[in-house]
């Protein structure tokens, strides 16, 4: 029979109790983080479709390009668009019903007013609405809504950031996530 120290076994286990902790919230934390910067994606693409147009939604002014491809620009671009496109034509929305994907166009809409920085020349639909909305009913006050606004512009900022570092370097993480965008186009599916 062997003699073991209980004390040592005691303090094994708990560090492998806090490794396991830590590396469960270092996922999480990647999950959040991943969501941000579809979120900012989310927000550069809608901001792409509304100014230049894309393949299947474009503003008024620009003919969309009747491409049999989707845009390889963003990732999210063909979701986004086909978003855009239920929004325009849900029958839902305007009984006043409670639709998920109108309601999640919404937020897009909103987030971006919360992001934008030139509300008078912005392109997106009801930017500047969103934005004098908010300053009269102070809707910026909210805390939670305040935190996503942050957290998306910071996640904006890295990717931004990312896109300076070597070209090999930006290829390897691309291969890395190529897989969570394509969970940002499930989120944005149009179904006829």
């Amino acid at each position: 029979m062997q003699d073991h120290d209980p004390w040592l076994e005691l303090e094994i286990l708990q560090f492998i109790d806090e490794d396991e902790k830590r590396k469960r919230r270092m996922r999480r934390h990647m999950k959040e983080q991943n969501l941000y910067l579809q979120l900012s994606e989310a927000m550069v693409c809608l901001q792409h479709i509304c100014s230049e147009g894309c393949t299947i939604v474009g503003p008024y002014d620009v003919k969309p390009a009747k491409k049999p491809s989707p845009c390889n620009k963003y990732a999210t671009c063909h979701g986004v668009q086909l978003l855009i496109k239920h929004f325009a034509l849900c029958k839902t929305r305007v009984n006043g019903g409670g639709c998920s994907r109108c309601n999640r166009m919404w937020q897009l809409l909103r987030l971006h007013s919360s992001i934008c920085d030139q509300p008078d020349s912005c392109r997106v639909p009801l930017c500047r609405q969103f934005k004098v909305k908010a300053q009269q009913q102070k809707m910026g006050d909210d805390a939670k809504w305040k935190l996503l606004v942050k957290k998306v512009l910071s996640a904006k900022a890295v990717s931004s950031i990312a896109l300076a570092t070597p070209k090999r370097k930006r290829e390897d993480e691309l291969r890395e996530t190529m897989d969570t965008h394509h969970q940002v186009l499930k989120n944005f599916r149009y179904f006829q």
